[in-house]
């Protein structure tokens, strides 16, 4: 049985000591050096003691040595051509290099190129502890009870790095829906674990001007994904789980559109898609998508499965 196939790994490393032991400078040090020196395809990334030792801000050879032998064989694997890291050690300094520990940088809100879908006003993105909100300057939003959020997604700290407001909402949405349809696909984009997702279709939506009181939304469904073992969730209209679906990609492509579904004009698409109950099934929920007097429908049951779809 591989490690971890029954739920957890007998031979893991205890949370306190797994942080004790990067939890050192020079030891953060000696990580950082490995991955300087890691060239992504290479075939040997082994680094010599004495060319890891020259990498490191530190004078006392019997100090470097001690700290080098509290992260060899977890952190740090030895080879006969030297140290690299290991699986874990890339983790805790990719998690570094990405920001996500250590940086917790915001954007203001700033004007984009893209347009509100319920108004044509214009949209303003704004970053903020991990989240890149995408709000209407003029209207409620798809969430008026959050000051007129259309989206809010998540995108690492170092994902603002080189971009402008505009490059952040493309890149923000390309990261987060890629993320959304691996959740989608019953796999967690942090930690691998099973996910299992839900849709709920609320029994007495009105929404009205605004939200339906009833379940708080714009729209009849909600798809929920909660990882049980990170606890790294995603909520989402109904619309999304059928708009990377192949079906529709191809009922798009026969009428001459491109449907990328990580992008600012598929996610518009998916908003102007008219939500329907199926007779009979209160727990499903059926998507019609309709463009040049051609409609195809999609229904979802309860754990958002596209489980039929109607020419």
């Amino acid at each position: 049985m591989a490690p971890g196939s029954n739920g957890g790994d007998r031979d893991a490393l205890p949370p306190d000591d797994a942080f004790t032991l990067a939890g050192n400078g020079t030891r953060m040090a000696i990580l950082r050096a490995l991955w300087d020196a890691y060239e992504p395809y290479a075939s040997d990334n082994a680094v010599p003691f004495s060319e890891l030792f020259d990498r490191v801000d530190v004078e006392d050879t019997g100090n470097f040595n001690y700290h080098l032998g509290k992260l060899t064989g977890h952190f740090v694997r030895r080879t006969d051509a030297g140290y690299e890291l290991s699986a874990p050690g890339f983790r805790i300094v990719r998690a570094v290099v990405a920001g996500g520990v250590t940086g917790n940088p915001a954007l203001a809100p700033s004007r984009v190129g893209e347009t509100c879908d319920r108004c044509g006003s214009p949209v303003a993105v704004a970053y903020e502890d991990g989240i890149t909100w995408v709000r209407c300057r003029s209207c409620e939003g798809y969430w008026p009870q959050r000051g007129g959020e259309i989206f809010g997604f998540g995108l690492p700290p170092n994902g603002l790095r080189g971009r402008d407001p505009d490059g952040v909402l493309d890149a923000t949405i390309a990261y987060s829906i890629r993320r959304f349809e691996t959740m989608i696909d019953g796999v967690c984009p942090e930690c691998g674990a099973p996910v299992a997702a839900s849709l709920a279709v609320c029994d007495d939506h009105d929404p009205g001007e605004g939200v339906c009181d009833a379940c708080g939304s714009r729209f009849l469904g909600v798809v929920s994904a909660v990882c049980d073992s990170c606890k790294f969730h995603w909520r989402s209209p109904g619309y999304a789980p059928v708009s990377h679906h192949p079906a529709l990609i191809s009922f798009y492509d026969d009428r001459g559109v491109e449907h990328v579904p990580a992008t600012w004009a598929a996610i518009e698409r998916g908003f102007g898609w008219v939500e329907e109950r199926v007779p009979g099934a209160p727990d499903r929920l059926r998507l019609v998508v309709g463009h040049d007097g051609h409609e195809r429908r999609f229904t979802l049951d309860r754990t958002a499965t596209v489980v039929d779809v109607e020419r």
